[in-house]
């Protein structure tokens, strides 16, 4: 499922953060994993302060020698022939990183959301963005936060919580979610956020309050169809309807730092949409736990 992983490294904390769960699917998954670093401006988080930029030669030594101090904590050998390291210049970093990710034909990419800003940074938030809406796979991103549950130094996932709207893109992501699982020995999660339309009383055939529970019912009723589809694969399978924004049920859901939200980065059109981009980057920005998130999944190869 997963061979080939690519990790954007700035060396930020949460960067670093990101490391552990990069590291936690190499172990898992014995996957080749590329390290990369893109250089922006002259002055890097690799030239430790220097007027001009490290010769090409140099910028690749240097990361490669921090990345190895980065991976020391780990159980897992700087030096392993899996390990490929990436270090270059570019006027923007997200296309960079995407080029490394189409020449190797990366399964998934792993990155931090927030880093360095200002004149020495490299990935952060809007990149991690960029990289999502532009991917050719699945990008698995995550965070530390002040608040809340503070950072382990393993990768504890106990859960994986899947956003269904109905959409083709949300059942992709749940059969994405149902092969991932089986890595981790967690059980899925299935949310699904009800939005009840504000009409004129005029058109209203029930009251609101009748109509919120029925959707609500028939919700619930397809969501669990839904998940039979999935029971034998995974350790177990649960329902969350909410009632309210999507991105208010999906945060509330992935509060717990131990859960990996699974999601499309698109849904469902028209007047009201549910799970879309903007749901999405919501989400990255709110969960505690990591997020993976995609513009489309990749299906099991035909035997």
């Amino acid at each position: 499922m997963i061979q080939t992983l690519l990790f954007a490294h700035d060396f930020s904390p949460s960067s670093e953060r990101a490391l552990v769960y990069a590291v936690d699917l190499v172990q898992r998954t014995e996957a080749t994993l590329h390290l990369a670093y893109v250089e922006e401006t002259p002055e890097s988080v690799l030239d430790e302060g220097r007027r001009s930029p490290l010769p090409s030669y140099k910028l690749q030594e240097r990361f490669e020698e921090r990345c190895r101090e980065s991976l020391a904590p780990y159980d897992l050998d700087p030096g392993d022939d899996r390990l490929v390291y990436h270090a270059s210049r570019n006027e923007a970093v997200a296309p960079a990183l995407l080029q490394v990710a189409e020449k190797e034909a990366v399964d998934l990419i792993v990155m931090g959301t927030h880093g360095r800003r200002g004149v020495q940074r490299a990935i952060y938030g809007s990149v991690a963005e960029e990289v999502l809406r532009t991917a050719p796979c699945p990008v698995f991103t995550a965070r530390v936060r002040e608040e809340g549950p503070a950072a382990s130094a393993t990768a504890p996932i106990e859960r994986i919580a899947v956003p269904i709207d109905f959409s083709d893109l949300s059942r992709s992501a749940l059969r994405y979610a149902a092969r991932l699982a089986p890595l981790y020995d967690v059980p899925l999660r299935l949310v699904h956020a009800v939005e009840t339309p504000t009409l004129p009383a005029i058109y209203e055939t029930q009251s609101p309050k009748m109509k919120s529970r029925e959707m609500k019912e028939r919700a619930e009723r397809e969501l669990r169809s839904w998940g039979e589809s999935i029971a034998d694969e995974v350790a177990g399978v649960s329902y969350v309807v909410h009632r309210g924004e999507p991105e208010e049920a999906v945060v509330q859901t992935a509060a717990e730092g131990d859960t990996l939200t699974v999601m499309g980065t698109r849904g469902l059109s028209g007047v009201r949409r549910t799970m879309l981009g903007s749901v999405t980057e919501a989400v990255m920005r709110g969960a505690y736990g990591p997020v993976l998130a995609a513009r489309s999944f990749p299906e099991p190869a035909v035997a």
